[in-house]
């Protein structure tokens, strides 16, 4: 692994777990086994570390799912934009740790916000075409549903709580009878 790979990866390891106030470039530098002033030259500055660490972050996560969402039938979407927190979290669980913990950083809510952008779009039309009175509500409340329950799954122990949660979303969103309900 080359010296660049392991600095990003041992920072962004110490941010999920120190937070990103708590950890020094000496620190990083240290754990990856290199010298501080390499970072440095790779990076400029433990900001700049950071922005690209939640950079390649999301470049990672849309590359691994790409096409995951591109899916033709509304309710089929719908499904998995609710099981979307739990693969992400499962695949990247120190990426979305870091991002808990960075959550109220500009540059976080800015990437969080552009990968977001497209799922809601995705969402909303799905509504749509699934004959919600109003798509926009019943989008906006799954967004910050999801927004919600990424962030749970990195803390709540209870997997069968959180399947059952799984399967409740679910059910409830594809239920036709929820239409009447966002009215």
């Amino acid at each position: 692994m080359k010296s660049f790979q392991r600095i990003e990866q041992t920072a962004l390891q110490l941010f999920a777990e120190r937070g990103y106030d708590h950890t020094s470039t000496a620190l990083i530098a240290k754990e990856a086994g290199v010298s501080e002033p390499l970072i440095f030259k790779y990076f400029q500055s433990k900001d700049k570390l950071f922005e690209s660490i939640i950079k390649d972050g999301y470049k990672r996560i849309v590359e691994a799912n790409r096409g995951m969402l591109t899916e033709a039938d509304a309710s089929a979407l719908v499904l998995k934009v609710i099981d979307l927190p739990y693969k992400l979290v499962r695949e990247e669980r120190a990426f979305w740790t870091l991002q808990d913990k960075a959550f109220d950083k500009e540059v976080v809510q800015k990437h969080f916000q552009k990968f977001m952008l497209p799922v809601y779009s995705l969402l909303n039309k799905a509504f749509v075409d699934m004959g919600y009175a109003q798509p926009d509500l019943a989008t906006y409340h799954l967004t910050l549903l999801v927004q919600a329950l990424w962030r749970q799954l990195l803390h709540e122990q209870d997997d069968e709580m959180l399947n059952r949660l799984n399967a409740y979303l679910k059910r409830m969103y594809t239920n036709p009878a929820m239409t009447e309900l966002h009215q």
